[in-house]
């Protein structure tokens, strides 16, 4: 739906609307309770309430997405926490498309998987 305010816009910027993507997917393919990620990302942003006064360290929502996915893959043992972090990093720095902020009803891959026999 067509919003004119954009201080009405979900996502401010392109990289927050992969961590959300990304979380989903994770969700989705790891099949752990959303209410674990749900936990993860409460605790991060209580961790960052306690600390932001004392740091100056500037609010971002997806931010905390992104530490909590990082917790939960870690806690599923998916990867080692300083290798996701790495990914993580590569994922949303990949540049946006021009149909970026476009739903996709079909998965969207960085790597596409190599067919089977090539």
């Amino acid at each position: 739906m067509p919003v004119a305010d954009p201080s009405e816009l979900g996502f401010e910027f392109p990289w927050e609307i992969r961590a959300f993507a990304m979380a989903v997917a994770a969700h989705k393919s790891l099949k752990f309770d959303w209410s674990e990620f749900q936990g993860a990302l409460i605790s991060s942003i209580q961790e960052w309430e306690t600390t932001a006064a004392e740091s100056g360290a500037k609010w971002s929502y997806y931010e905390h997405w992104v530490t909590a996915l990082e917790d939960v893959m870690s806690q599923h043992g998916v990867m080692a926490r300083s290798n996701l972090g790495q990914r993580v990093v590569q994922v949303l720095a990949e540049p946006p498309n021009r149909n970026h902020h476009e739903a996709h009803t079909e998965p969207i891959a960085i790597f596409p998987a190599t067919p089977a026999g090539v």
